[in-house]
């Protein structure tokens, strides 16, 4: 099974706890265990890393490429 996220990609908490999670970065992919593909992650507001499952996390909306006018009435 090959893993699903790459170094360097921006991902956030799957199930959050908080209203507002933390983003965190891939450093490196884990070698696949039993449970799955596992990946040490970083947050990009402080220097906290950790090792989650490949469920545990999900990739970052992409932004839209232009503003989004919103219009006043």
């Amino acid at each position: 099974m090959a893993h699903k996220f790459q170094v360097g990609q921006t991902v956030l908490p799957a199930h959050p706890r908080r209203a507002n999670p933390d983003t965190y970065v891939i450093v490196q992919a884990l070698p696949e265990t039993s449970h799955g593909s596992q990946y040490r992650i970083r947050a990009l507001s402080s220097a906290t890393e950790c090792v989650v499952g490949e469920t545990q996390i999900k990739k970052v909306p992409a932004e839209p490429d232009h503003p989004v006018k919103v219009s006043r009435h």
